[in-house]
């Protein structure tokens, strides 16, 4: 089943309405990793992985 991840909800205050979409969990932590450059994040924290996989959704 395809996964989601909504930029909005991992941080709130960013006010980005990016949605990542894949296949599977592994596709969209990808592109989430390549969708962070756009905010400036270069190095992916423990706490923030796992914001990312706790927001990760079926489509």
């Amino acid at each position: 089943m395809a996964k989601i991840l909504e930029c909005a909800k991992v941080d709130p205050s960013s006010g980005c309405q990016h949605v990542v979409r894949g296949e599977t969990e592994e596709e969209v932590l990808q592109k989430a990793g390549e969708h962070a450059k756009e905010h400036g994040i270069r190095q992916v924290t423990p706490e923030l992985m796992a914001r990312v996989k706790a927001n990760i959704r079926d489509a």
